[in-house]
């Protein structure tokens, strides 16, 4: 219940507060401003009867006219606390900005074929002056007009001044503003003060109708052939909207829309009505071309005065030129360190190139040396069992030949130098084998990663057909600590590694060829797995048993003794070293080393 009562209170608060400006307004005064320069019988036929209309339609209001002044426009404004205002439509083109208005109604000519283009200007010459023609003729001439901010008594003349490719600011010898058009301007124009008039169009036929000059004794200038006006009035320039009703701030939305419907509905009179037509564009843009109004400003040649013109250009330039400025340093940077970026990837080949060169050279003699111990052991390996059977035989041949009394001089020295020699061939296969032994190098800890890494870059940099070849390195681990002999561990890898890609190279059917090395840790955490796979023929079990074989290769110009290296610097580090076939041809070379734990 009190939810109730206390929504009925708010509705009914809400209603007084908006009916309170309404209600303020109730009974009193509305004060109708208008442009004092209007023309008298503007006053009397247009004022009069719109004041009129709105006062029989409005009768709650008492409606007033007051007269602003066209150069303190705002200050009477707000002096007399004006409602609404009528004036030319240029007036409001120079209000706007200043004070907030809306557009209610503009006069427009009825049955037209533009009823909003109805004010133009004329130009009037007394009949008898041949002399004058044309708008030409006119240039250098005494010129009387009303008001300088008369749309139809001066403003739309000079831009069709402008028009025609004269100045209009020095076409006139002299300007004569009269304030009113009618006696002044014609008075002028017929007493020889002036050569030329301005009149706001009809006004030279209203005139002639009201009999305050005879008709025909003067004669327009420039005359325009597809006149618009109903009373085929005479013009010189182009039409445009006519005095339009706005309302000012402030004044409650109730009374507008009844002012508004009022001067909608008001009937025809002296061949106008009240319409929502407004064409403030043609206004807009004839201010513009004569640099007056709120375009004023364009007549300001000053530096202040062309920085607010061209604004958006000098902005648009100084952007231009700082994106310039700021470019060409910014690309001078650029050069500067893709020059630094390339002498230093210059030097870093050059260095690289040189590293290559000692690896290879040290490769070169760890594999000759490899080579060559391999060969020892083999030789001695193989030799010294036949040199013990050879002197086990020449021992008992010895005894044999004492046991019969048969040993001569002769057979004595033959036998000795027999002996000798075998004595002397095994010593020297004593010597190679320790030879061989007293070559390896000492055993360090050693990071199988950065081995790996670098085997790799020896084979991009020494491999002619690498390029060729897809090479991949995956490994999780950042480092992988094993005991081995750094250079021998690495001639073992780039072994697989360069075999890998030759056969890549040579046997793979479809594809690029693929080299791909994998290092990861056992999973009993022990040992560390190397695998390089490559791509290739199918590999039959024959071909994975030569792989195996000592001195066996797969290769048919190849003697199997990189294979035997390999294997040999494998058992050297206690390594194992094996050999499976891939499904899609090629092989995966498995390489399993301890860890070294720190």
């Amino acid at each position: 219940m009190n939810l109730k009562k206390l929504l009925s209170t708010f509705l009914w608060v809400l209603i007084l507060v908006i009916s309170v400006p309404c209600l303020a307004y109730e009974g009193l005064t509305v004060k109708i401003g208008y442009a004092q320069g209007l023309e008298l019988y503007h006053q009397s036929s247009i004022l009069k009867e719109t004041l009129e209309y709105l006062q029989k339609k409005i009768p709650n209001y008492r409606f007033e006219l007051l007269p602003i002044s066209s150069v303190d426009t705002q200050e009477d404004i707000k002096k007399e606390k004006i409602d609404f205002l009528i004036a030319p439509s240029n007036f409001f083109v120079e209000l706007s900005g200043g004070i907030p208005f809306t557009h209610l109604a503009t006069r427009i000519f009825d049955g037209t074929k533009d009823p909003a283009k109805t004010v133009g200007s004329t130009f009037v010459v007394r009949a008898e002056r041949n002399d004058i023609q044309s708008i030409k003729d006119l240039r250098g001439k005494n010129c009387a007009a009303s008001l300088p901010d008369s749309l139809g008594g001066w403003l739309a003349a000079l831009g069709e001044i402008k028009e025609h490719g004269f100045d209009p600011d020095n076409f006139f010898k002299t300007k004569n503003f009269t304030q009113f058009q009618v006696p002044d301007v014609l008075n002028s124009v017929l007493s020889g003060s002036s050569d030329v008039g301005i009149l706001s169009t009809c006004i030279l036929e209203e005139a002639e109708v009201l009999g305050m000059i005879e008709k025909g004794s003067l004669r327009v200038i420039n005359k325009k052939t597809d006149d618009l006006s109903p009373i085929h009035c005479a013009r010189s320039t182009q039409l445009y909207s006519d005095m339009s009703f706005v309302s000012l701030q402030g004044v409650p939305e109730p009374l507008v829309r009844e002012v508004t419907v009022a001067l909608l509905s008001m009937p025809v009179f002296d061949h106008s009505r009240w319409s929502v037509e407004n064409d403030q564009y043609s206004i807009r843009k004839l201010l513009r071309e004569l640099r007056l109004g709120p375009y004023s400003y364009l007549r300001d040649n000053s530096l202040t005065g062309l920085a607010k013109r061209y604004k958006t250009e000098i902005i648009a330039f100084v952007g231009i030129l700082l994106f310039l400025i700021f470019n060409e340093f910014n690309l001078r940077r650029l050069v500067n360190k893709r020059t630094r970026q390339l002498s230093d990837a210059l030097k870093a080949k050059e260095e690289a190139d040189r590293e290559a060169a000692e690896e290879r050279k040290k490769f070169a003699t760890l594999e000759k040396n490899g080579i060559i111990a391999q060969l020892g052991t083999i030789i001695a390996h193989e030799a010294k069992q036949p040199i013990a059977t050879l002197t086990n035989y020449l021992q008992i041949f010895k005894m044999y030949l004492d046991r019969k009394n048969d040993n001569d001089a002769f057979s004595k020295d033959v036998f000795e130098n027999m002996e000798n020699q075998v004595s002397r061939l095994n010593t020297l296969v004593n010597s190679v084998r320790n030879f061989a032994k007293q070559k390896q190098n000492p055993q360090v800890k050693t990071d199988l990663v950065l081995i790996t890494q670098k085997a790799i870059r020896n084979l991009e940099a020494t491999e002619p057909d690498i390029e060729k070849v897809k090479i991949s390195f995956n490994s999780k681990l950042k480092t992988a600590l094993v005991l081995a002999d750094p250079f021998s561990l690495e001639l073992l890898i780039l072994n697989l590694l360069r075999n890998g890609a030759q056969e890549a190279v040579s046997n793979t059917a479809k594809g690029s060829p693929i080299l791909k090395v994998e290092l990861s840790l056992s999973n009993d955490n022990k040992s560390f797995i190397l695998l390089v796979e490559n791509s290739g023929k199918l590999m039959t079990d024959k071909d994975l048993s030569r792989l195996v074989s000592l001195g066996e290769s797969v290769k048919p110009d190849g003697l199997g003794l990189g294979l035997s290296i390999i294997r040999g610097i494998a058992d050297l580090h206690g390594a194992d070293l094996g050999f499976t076939g891939r499904d899609k041809g090629g092989v995966i070379a498995s390489l399993r080393i301890d860890q070294l734990h720190v």
